[in-house]
């Protein structure tokens, strides 16, 4: 005890240097555990279920496919024929409009089968969950709400369940509230309902839902995929083929099991970007420690006499590497625990940039583990950081008497030379960063490059809107209702142009199948997507051979569709001599005439390659099913001024008072919002770079100036002699050439490992871009030699006579 306070009052006498200590320290540590808050809530954390680790997801393959979601089928087969499988549920997201007091409220929505809550092992906190009974076709409806949206509409009243509420036109009654803090897909739903599938209406093959499981005790997920492998002949002989396949095409599709762990599902591609941002992080911490370590070396070689009074005076070389051992830790304690404080106040923000592409099933705070993690990696860094001044100064060359501790200098330059591998160690990681944030800002630089095929413009107002089977049962209706929408759009002051999609761009997940071409062998697997008239018109997307659709075309039911050049290049050599083409979707389907080419778009984002698309209209069989949500896209220079979008919600109302707005953002946001990820990432890696530049630089700056004081005396003897400001600052920069020089080599071989592992972040640059390499080596050489530049230039000016007289 008495040790720790000698300690804290001898770093108490140097405020300047303690505080700079604890500063680099608390930013490096800081960074580091936020990054593992999120690592481990994300990827060692388990979901929060009783015994997530039974949950899988069930996924497969297919020719052409490596991730096929669920259906109906799958469920009713796997359901009623499994052997490893404790309970199955199908699930999917989407939204849902609420009416009742008030204007008409869209909300985010959750639909699954009767078993789902069970398979999590979830039990409602108020009311029960859903029955057999619930999940029947045509039974009453019934609803779940979240604790959520339980307290925001009913202030979260006790006596909600057996209330009424209004959803999609249904009468809908309320029989619980989920538990605080359930957490489930992407987004949070706000309320839970059963799906209600019709046995006769399922097709084999994927549909769209998601299935899940839960594996019996002992199970593995080998066996489970046997079980399934064994089902899978069950599920095509029991369901028919989906309209747009033969059944020799569904056997022969190459239909396999994939399955997952529901935990792997979740976190998808997001496990190998956060950890090369724990390996990027790790690596600041490193430097910091370097940097740390240089100055603990300095600040020790000061006391080098008080030490060797101490070993004169019978102090054991392990006693005084104790002390020194003991006042790196708390140093690094204290630099811990000021890191932790700055994490938590950090995170929220972190989590806010990052939401989009975090999970939210899973959840990220600074817990138990966190803490364990940066209290180890404080101590673990004080005690790195004292261990290099302890061996250098309790070692067997330490000066044993007063008198002696000036003139000996073999102790000094080892200690010079464990600085300067430092100072090796910190350019080379520094690159490392450096690099990888070089390789992003290409990266960034190329998607903003690319042409997406349709106009982002902080001009286009996108809003989603929903018509419920239940409020409009007749499909002719809703298209005229989509139309009037879309005609009273229109007529707001300032709209250039209005049309609608099935899905909006640059968002993954479109929909696709086989489509059939009339004078080709084989069926080609295609995206499509249902548009209004208007549409392209509204995007800018050129029109490239014939024309678009016409409101004519869809009432009449014209068999027609309009395609993507690249898949009219593709298939007929140009677009020109695509037009009057036949294709279909479906053995059995109507014969559909190619009207018209449209440019390319990128609709599963900027990174990938514009899909061959096929563009319907609400005339095709498939459209009632999936239609009645629409986004709709509405050109105007009033766009984010004030009262345009309640101008656009009363237009929509005065076609059906019962139809809210939804997913509310402009075209210019989607574009943002398809590159948070590179942004995300790109930022991170910029500060982490940035920081790692100026810890090395502060660290070179630091070697050269120790040395140059060092070489004091042999400076004012070769001025005295003659020698030129401009040879001596010569002579002294070549010491930073030779130190930076070692560092950017080794750095440039970590540089090239790490963005090996960083190739799936990339776009548009190879990992081992020569180009990035040249110039962040050569930025880092040119900042390090104006760090050693600046002490050489002091040092070189110095008066002789008074360089002669210093000791």
């Amino acid at each position: 005890m008495l040790q720790v306070h000698q300690n804290l009052r001898r770093l108490a006498k140097t405020p300047g240097f303690t505080f700079t200590i604890l500063v680099t320290l608390a930013i490096a540590i800081g960074a580091t555990t936020a990054i593992f808050a999120v690592v481990n809530g994300i990827l060692i954390q388990p979901l929060p279920f009783e015994r997530s680790d039974r949950l899988i997801a069930l996924e497969h393959s297919q020719k052409g496919a490596d991730r096929v979601n669920a259906s109906p089928a799958i469920y009713f087969a796997y359901r009623d024929n499994n052997r490893t499988f404790e309970s199955v549920a199908l699930w999917f997201a989407g939204t849902a409009t609420v009416n009742g007091s008030g204007n008409p409220e869209e909300v985010r929505a959750l639909r699954a089968t009767y078993e789902f809550l069970p398979t999590l092992r979830v039990k409602p906190a108020l009311g029960r969950g859903f029955t057999a009974a619930d999940d029947q076709p045509g039974s009453a409806r019934t609803v779940i709400l979240s604790d959520d949206y339980w307290q925001r509409r009913f202030n979260g009243s006790p006596d909600v369940v057996g209330r009424t509420l209004v959803i999609d036109g249904t009468p809908t009654e309320v029989i619980g509230v989920l538990p605080r803090g359930f957490r489930f897909d992407q987004q949070p739903a706000d309320i839970l309902t059963p799906v209600q599938l019709v046995r006769a209406l399922a097709w084999a093959g994927e549909i769209g839902e998601r299935g899940i499981a839960r594996l019996k005790d002992g199970v593995t997920l080998t066996q489970a995929s046997a079980d399934v492998r064994r089902m899978i002949p069950i599920l095509h002989s029991t369901f028919p083929p989906a309209p747009w396949v033969t059944r020799a095409q569904l056997e022969n599709s190459q239909f396999a099991p994939n399955l997952r762990f529901l935990k792997d599902s979740v976190v998808g591609d997001l496990r190998n970007v956060l950890w090369i941002l724990m390996g990027t992080i790790g690596i600041l911490l490193l430097i910091a420690c370097a940097n740390v370590t240089n100055l603990q070396i300095v600040r020790t070689d000061r006391r080098h006499e008080e030490i060797a009074i101490q070993t004169a005076l019978g102090a054991s070389a392990r006693s005084i590497a104790g002390n020194l051992l003991v006042e790196s830790a708390m140093i690094g304690l204290a630099g811990g625990l000021a890191g932790l404080a700055l994490a938590t106040a950090t995170l929220p923000l972190f989590l806010s940039l990052a939401a989009e592409h975090l999970p939210y099933a899973l959840q990220v705070t600074i817990d138990r583990t966190v803490v364990a993690f940066t209290l180890t990696v404080s101590l673990c860094s004080g005690l790195l950081l004292g261990l290099i001044p302890a061996v250098s100064f309790a070692g067997p060359n330490i000066v044993r008497l007063p008198g002696g501790a000036g003139r000996s200098n073999t102790p000094s330059r080892e200690r010079h030379r464990v600085r300067s591998v430092l100072v090796v160690a910190q350019v080379a990681m520094s690159l490392v960063l450096l690099v990888a944030a070089g390789l992003m800002i290409r990266t960034f630089q190329s998607l903003r490059q690319v042409n997406p095929g349709l106009t982002y413009s902080e001009k286009i107002q996108i809003a989603t809107i929903s018509i419920p089977q239940a409020a409009v049962p007749n499909f002719d209706q809703v298209i005229r209702m989509q139309n009037d929408i879309q005609n009273r759009l229109s007529e707001i002051a300032g709209v250039e142009s209005v049309g609608f999609s099935s899905r909006r761009p640059m968002t993954a997940g479109g929909m696709g199948g086989p489509f059939y071409f009339e004078d080709k062998p084989a069926p080609r697997g295609l995206e499509f997507r249902y548009i209004s008239p208007g549409l392209f018109e509204s995007w800018r997307t050129p029109l490239v051979a014939g024309r678009t659709f016409e409101w004519n075309d869809v009432y009449n039911k014209l068999p027609a569709v309009v395609i993507s050049e690249s898949l009219a290049r593709r298939e007929w050599g140009s677009a020109s001599a695509s037009l009057g083409r036949h294709l279909r979707s479906g053995p059995t389907r109507p014969w559909l005439e190619i009207i018209g080419v449209v440019g390319d778009i990128r609709h599963a984002g900027l990174e990938q390659p514009a899909p061959d698309t096929v563009y319907l209209s609400f005339g095709d069989f498939t459209a009632q099913y999936v239609t009645r949500t629409m986004s709709f896209f509405v050109r105007s220079d009033r766009v984010g001024t004030t009262g345009f979008m309640e101008e656009i919600q009363k237009a929509v109302w005065s076609v059906n008072r019962n139809l809210p707005l939804g997913n509310v953002q402009t075209m210019n946001e989607l574009y943002s919002q398809s590159m948070a990820r590179t942004s995300l990432t790109l930022m991170l890696l910029a500060i982490t770079a940035s920081m790692a530049l100026l810890l090395g630089l502060v660290g070179i700056y630091g070697v050269i100036s120790y040395a140059l004081a060092q070489r004091t005396r042999e400076i004012g003897i070769r001025m005295a002699l003659g020698a030129r400001d401009a040879t001596l600052k010569r002579m002294l920069l070549r010491q930073v050439v030779s130190l930076v020089a070692a560092g950017v080599i080794l750095g440039l071989a970590g540089a090239a490992g790490l963005s090996t592992i960083m190739t799936s972040l990339l776009f548009g640059v190879e990992a081992l871009d020569p180009l990035t390499y040249a110039l962040v080596s050569g930025l880092l050489i040119g900042m390090a030699l104006l760090a050693g530049y600046i002490p050489a230039r002091h040092v070189a000016r110095i008066d002789p006579m008074r360089a002669l007289r210093q000791d």
